[in-house]
């Protein structure tokens, strides 16, 4: 007998099974194709058949399933009936659905055998399907509770031990769903619908449904480039030449002092400073301006590295961001069974404050600038990363844009003051040398051993270490990029309310002005005259976002600005001497 016969099996004839299931159906599924799993001898299979759905049912048993077939013939109803077990074959015999029952969940099963149902569960459902997974925590509550004493005392004891073996069974399942890439849009009690579950509770129903994952959840996936395009103002392609050094300068004189075009440098293989905190720790100290132990710096490849590394900081604990975070760490921290807590609306520092004690979160992960260029006071930045301190949470701010503002606006600052402060860097934005693929974590002396536990050691390549180095050590090369923006931004921002957009204000020294998208309305705007915006990536929640801004780079030199110009006005510009990217 296998473990799915072993799981519970009065939920199908529970009297409120199926009107509860068409309910749920009715208001959640995407459309009528319906697959169950355990179907038994498939009296519910047979009555969403009449129904109307289209259902396939799975069962490891050839003698149930001849008796649904039995029963189909009887009432004339069509169900795909297939052989199988849903918890140990590795393939099902089934197409995608719109909706995945489960209601005789295997809870005999170890977390292993279950996590696997459930990511087979996720990838059999349509896009916006749902998953109804019941479970009855009864059972195993009362045999954990067994005592052979009679008295009052004894009885309380063991009903106060069942209540708790309860709660802590339907939390362990709600655990592997989250861990199986499935959110929980709710729990309903004894298949009613929208009616809360409690520890006394006899049957719980998880109605879930796919979380955004990676691939497709990280910010990349939406990057590429679109056709008819004219102008793509989703990144500044001239930037780097308004720095003084220029990063392309930068790195060929690192070429040539190499000899032999670099070819000794890459051989290096430094096992002895894996991380290179030990070559990097007295620059990247002198650049921000504070003290630093080599084991507080840490270099990777690339700022998604270390999103992706970093996620494991929350240990499968509530995440909290706001709503427009570069959602990349939440992916992964979804992945890992965290709960993505979001703040919605404007991120102040009261706000944030009140998220925190009100979330609880184990990691508090920021974008400074955020996507649409605001960002905290170090003061106030202060004030939350010590609120969240207090509540045991790390802090892990992405700074990759924020090399515009210069070091001394850095939250690297803080790294000295604080004990729960992990601040990344990269070389994408400003310097434009993202394909050289170097990043690096600033961490508070507490949080410096986790970083080095998550991050896995030997990422950054040597030329591209020694390239980073040099140019921190070129300081603050930034002034002359300033004073284009600060000359071209108020120009660009006016060009855009002349067609009635609403411009959203932000630092003057940021390259990029946000847009409100009310609608999608801004977008077509934009797109229909060959200008493209850059999207924010929503983070890994249900309901889905819904962000409705824009992000549109100023354009630096006057070509591309004298383009920009021309289209947003409805004109057609000649062709360009060169190509724009």
């Amino acid at each position: 007998m296998t473990l799915l016969q072993h799981a519970e099996t009065g939920a199908a004839a529970h009297p409120r099974l199926l009107p509860y299931l068409l309910q749920v159906l009715g208001e959640s599924a995407p459309g009528r194709r319906v697959l169950e799993l355990g179907c038994g001898t498939g009296e519910l299979a047979l009555a969403l058949a009449e129904a109307g759905y289209e259902v396939a049912a799975l069962d490891p048993s050839e003698r149930a399933l001849a008796e649904a077939r039995r029963g189909a013939e009887l009432v004339g109803a069509e169900v795909r009936w297939e052989c199988a077990d849903p918890l140990r074959d590795d393939a099902w015999p089934v197409d995608t659905a719109d909706a995945v029952l489960c209601l005789r969940w295997p809870a005999a099963a170890d977390d292993a055998e279950q996590r696997r149902l459930l990511r087979r569960v996720r990838r059999h459902l349509a896009e916006g399907g749902v998953a109804v997974i019941g479970y009855a925590p009864a059972a195993a509550a009362e045999a954990s509770a067994a005592e052979e004493d009679d008295t009052p005392a004894a009885a309380r004891r063991r009903r106060l031990l069942e209540l708790e073996v309860r709660a802590r069974s339907v939390a362990g399942l709600m655990a592997q769903v989250r861990l199986s890439g499935l959110g929980v849009e709710r729990i309903d009690a004894d298949f009613m619908a929208h009616f809360p579950a409690s520890p006394a509770t006899e049957s719980v129903q998880f109605v879930a449904r796919p979380l955004p994952a990676p691939p497709e959840a990280l910010a990349v996936a939406a990057w590429s480039t679109p056709a008819g395009m004219r102008l793509d103002l989703r990144y500044a392609s001239d930037e780097a030449e308004l720095l003084d050094p220029a990063p392309t300068a930068v790195w060929e004189e690192l070429v040539r002092s190499a000899g032999r075009g670099g070819a000794e440098v890459v051989a290096a293989y430094p096992v002895d400073d894996p991380y290179g905190g030990e070559r990097g720790a007295a620059e990247v100290a002198r650049f921000f301006g504070v003290a630093l132990e080599p084991r507080q710096l840490t270099f990777a490849a690339g700022v998604t590295s270390l999103l992706h590394d970093l996620a494991g900081m929350a240990d499968g604990g509530p995440v909290a961001a706001p709503e427009l975070v570069h959602p990349d760490l939440e992916a992964w921290a979804a992945a890992r069974g965290s709960e993505i807590r979001l703040l919605h609306g404007d991120a102040t520092r009261a706000r944030l404050v009140a998220h925190l004690e009100a979330a609880r979160p184990a990691l508090l992960h920021l974008d400074r600038p955020d996507f649409l260029g605001r960002f905290l006071p170090l003061d106030e930045l202060e004030a939350v990363a010590r609120a969240a301190a207090r509540l045991g949470a790390v802090v892990v701010i992405d700074e990759s844009p924020a090399p515009y503002l210069g070091p001394e606006a850095s939250a690297a600052t803080l790294v000295e003051r604080l004990d729960n402060l992990v601040v990344l860097r990269g070389f994408t934005k400003a310097y434009s040398l993202g394909g050289m693929r170097a990043a690096f974590a600033v961490a508070s002396p507490g949080a410096a051993r986790r970083v080095r536990e998550l991050v896995a050691p030997m990422q950054v390549g040597e030329l591209a270490l020694g390239a980073a180095l040099r140019l921190l050590a070129a300081g603050d090369v930034f002034a002359r990029l300033r004073a284009r923006v600060r000359e071209v931004k108020p120009l660009a921002a006016g060009l855009l309310r002349v067609e009635r957009l609403e411009v959203i204000p932000n630092h003057p020294d940021l390259p990029w002005v946000g847009v409100a998208d009310p609608g999608g309305a801004a977008s077509a705007l934009l797109e229909a005259r060959g200008i493209r915006a850059l999207r924010p990536a929503p983070a890994p929640v249900l309901p889905e976002l819904r962000l409705e801004v824009l992000r549109l780079t100023v354009p630096l030199s006057d070509e591309r600005m004298a383009l920009f110009r021309a289209l947003l006005a409805g004109a057609d510009p000649p062709p360009p001497e060169r190509a724009i990217p």
